[in-house]
């Protein structure tokens, strides 16, 4: 509920400060005096935008701040998603600077207009008579449905189970345009796969042949390597054996004579059977080399194949070319898996729709079922709201598709004239009537529902007499469960008030300020009575206003 305003440099308002209480408040003064100055202040803190005109001095910045207990409100999941600080006593702030700029903060935070005005509209709900503020709004319409209904949880429990289903339709179409995507590229990813299986790559073969290749293409010096070693050490004449078996004999005649000649007679012992075991490797080795063309052809055809694949998929190894063909294996599988999986999705899609349709049910026979009271209550209020031949209906329509909550479209339907058939209420109420019809139905689900402070603009336009005392009644009525404040002409209504205030003009010497005050018991009377019987009080008109203040 709205606790404080503070009013500074707005239009007539030097400085105002306005504490609020809980039930029924009303503001009474003469035409012109600055009511809807007041109205005009407070919608800027709601996020309406402002107009740099409205700066009572042009030199200082306007500051109008609004107060407000919000602990009752379940607001705190706004705070945390705006990234704002909550407090139970929060302060919304609205500056306007000489300069025509606009700041608004929440609880001292920086924030956005739009911001504001979300949270204004849960927290203030202003109704003249030139507004028909939520009334039209079908969201506004199936709220008041759902309180009257009780349907809290089982609007919970739907709106948990819808965002499920959403989420399954989401994945299913997800599945199903993958599925799309895939198949169209299912060809050429076969046509990959074959083409790299069918070369039957074994790790490391590349590298493999890379030296087979090398050495069959060298098989010719390799050949002519062999007969030159064949022949140095042993074949031609004045060979590295026949030298060296000179050299054993010379070797062991010395060793004959020397005695220190011994050990380089064994060393070179060693070395002449080892080159006598590697002349007989060597001519081994050579007789089993063969130069086959047909392998070189092959390997190199192979390594052609293998090169043209890897600069194909632009891969730095070849052996790379087996990841790839394990990963075109896995991406087939998946295309093939598809209607398994979306199969699977669309069962599991079943099941959650069956469940948002049983909630859908549940709460359409629940709204459908206090429909008949609601209609019902609504034109006696408004029956005694001075609306004599109102007729009020709700229309329902089944929407083929699954809403945020539920199935059911609702329309408030309205008529105040005989024998003329309801219709939307913004093609056929007048700002009076659609204010007594909010109040019809606000006075309706105020047992049920927390709601905002609602302010009625001069909601008795038009009524006076016993209907006027019928709508103190209701507003009376209606204070007792939430915060309501009336701007009045009428004493019956101003009578009702657990609060005045009486807002006046007051003359300086260069200019006319708005003023505001609260009304104690004598002043109320004297205002009461002087709204009775005009400026001049008479005996009578105070005794009615006794009447009206102390005998409700």
């Amino acid at each position: 509920m709205l606790s404080h305003l503070s009013i500074q440099n707005f239009a007539l308002i030097d400085q105002l400060e306005i504490d609020f209480k809980p039930g029924l408040t009303v503001i009474t003064g003469e035409t012109g005096a600055g009511k809807s100055i007041l109205l005009g202040a407070l919608k800027l803190i709601l996020g309406e935008r402002a107009d740099h005109s409205s700066l009572k001095n042009n030199e200082e910045k306007c500051i109008v701040e609004g107060n407000f207990k919000i602990e009752d409100y379940a607001l705190k999941s706004f705070f945390e998603e705006n990234d704002l600080d909550y407090a139970k006593d929060t302060i919304i702030r609205r500056e306007i600077t000489p300069q025509g700029k606009s700041r608004i903060f929440i609880n001292d935070t920086p924030t956005t207009l739009g911001i504001a005005k979300s949270l204004g509209s849960a927290l203030i709900d202003i109704h003249s008579q030139h507004q028909s503020l939520q009334i039209n709004s079908s969201d506004f319409q199936l709220n008041v449905i759902d309180s009257l209904a009780d349907n809290t949880f089982l609007i919970q429990k739907y709106k948990a189970a819808y965002k499920s289903y959403t989420e399954e339709i989401k994945k299913l179409n997800q599945l199903k345009e993958l599925a799309i995507d895939a198949k169209k590229e299912k060809d050429f990813l076969e046509f990959q796969f074959e083409e790299l299986s069918s070369l039957n790559l074994k790790e490391g073969e590349a590298e493999e042949l890379s030296a087979e290749q090398q050495q069959l293409a060298n098989s010719e010096e390799i050949l002519s390597n062999f007969s030159q070693m064949e022949g140095l050490l042993s074949s031609q004449e004045g060979n590295v054996l026949e030298m060296i078996q000179q050299l054993k004999r010379l070797f062991i005649r010395n060793g004959d004579y020397l005695s220190s000649f011994k050990e380089l007679n064994m060393r070179f012992q060693s070395i002449a059977i080892e080159l006598e075991d590697i002349s007989q490797s060597l001519s081994q080795e050579a007789s089993n080399y063969e130069f086959d063309p047909d392998r070189q052809l092959y390997v190199e055809d192979r390594l052609a194949e293998i090169h043209r694949l890897q600069q194909k998929h632009q891969l730095n190894e070849a052996d790379d070319l087996l990841s790839l063909l394990k990963e075109l294996n896995e991406k087939l599988f998946t295309i093939s898996n598809y209607d398994a999986q979306i199969e699977k999705q669309e069962q599991q899609l079943k099941e959650y729709t069956a469940l948002v349709e049983d909630l859908a049910k549940q709460l359409q026979k629940k709204r459908l079922s206090i429909l008949t009271k609601m209609q019902t209550t609504i034109v006696n209020t408004l029956k005694q709201l001075g609306i004599p031949h109102a007729n009020f209906k709700v229309n329902h329509k089944e929407s083929e598709e699954f809403l945020k909550t539920g199935k059911d479209i609702f329309t408030f339907l309205f008529s105040a004239n005989k024998g003329i058939a309801p219709q939307q209420i913004e093609k056929t109420a007048s700002g009076g009537e659609i204010s007594r019809l909010v109040l019809a139905i606000k006075s309706l689900v105020a047992g049920k529902q927390k709601m905002p402070t609602i302010i009625f603009d001069e909601i008795d336009t038009g009524v006076s007499g016993e209907v006027a005392s019928q709508l103190g009644t209701v507003l009376h009525n209606l204070a007792k469960q939430m915060q309501v404040v009336s701007i009045t002409h009428l004493p019956q209504i101003a009578a009702k008030g657990k609060d005045h205030f009486f807002v006046y003009k007051k003359d300086k010497k260069e200019r006319t300020t708005t003023k505001i005050m609260r009304l104690n018991e004598s002043e109320r009377l004297n205002e009461i009575a002087k709204m009775l019987s005009g400026k001049t009080i008479t005996e009578a008109a105070l005794n009615n206003a006794r009447e009206l203040l102390f005998h409700q």
